[in-house]
């Protein structure tokens, strides 16, 4: 995908982030993490950059955080749900035990998800809602809905050599036609899925 459409859809996927999550929740208890520089609360996206599907979380410095996903499949249709599908799952969660691998990682773990009630199936306006998991959360994706449970936290300035390559294929950078040699932005990586989380990068906030 050309850089300016990525960059595009992943500023979408955060606007979006903003309009359909829980507000931050007032902080307690001790940072989860020492000064690593991020201002809290930060939102990561896990998404292709391609379709219409998206996994946002957004993390609090005392490592709980809160969550959406969805995917709308609006050629996915019925007699009843003429307009489209989509799937959805709201969640809320916690981090613990951060512990530092280097001076760019820290390894997280996933210590508890909820994903917050809602009907399996109900339709408004013509699209049919369906209840999904987190997906990007659990386990080796899609073959599984157990929680994934070990997670690194890497800082923008990590070099992107010696990286897990399935990680970096979902890294925005890994769409450019030159990539940078760093991360660029902090990133969350499910160790089982070899899934990525990421937030937007320091060029785009500049």
């Amino acid at each position: 995908m050309p850089k300016k459409l990525t960059a595009l859809f992943l500023l979408l996927c955060f606007l979006c982030a903003g309009c359909t999550q829980t507000a931050a929740q007032p902080q307690s208890g001790a940072p989860l993490l020492p000064d690593t520089g991020m201002e809290f609360p930060a939102t990561f996206t896990f998404s292709s950059g391609a379709g219409a599907w998206a996994t946002n979380l957004t993390l609090n410095a005392n490592g709980t955080f809160q969550g959406d996903y969805h995917d709308s499949e609006m050629g996915l249709t019925d007699e009843g749900y003429p307009n489209g599908t989509v799937y959805i799952c709201t969640f809320h969660g916690q981090f613990t035990d951060a512990q530092p691998i280097d001076e760019y990682s820290y390894r997280l773990t996933l210590s508890s998800l909820t994903a917050d009630g809602r009907p399996e199936q109900e339709i408004r306006d013509g699209i049919l809602y369906a209840a999904a998991g987190p997906h990007g959360l659990t386990c080796r994706e899609p073959y599984s809905s157990a929680l994934a449970r070990d997670f690194v936290l890497y800082t923008p300035d990590t070099p992107i050599a010696g990286l897990n390559e399935e990680f970096l294929s979902w890294w925005p950078g890994h769409f450019e036609a030159d990539p940078p040699e760093i991360l660029d932005c902090y990133a969350l990586w499910n160790t089982d899925s070899n899934t990525g989380f990421f937030t937007l990068p320091r060029s785009m906030m500049n």
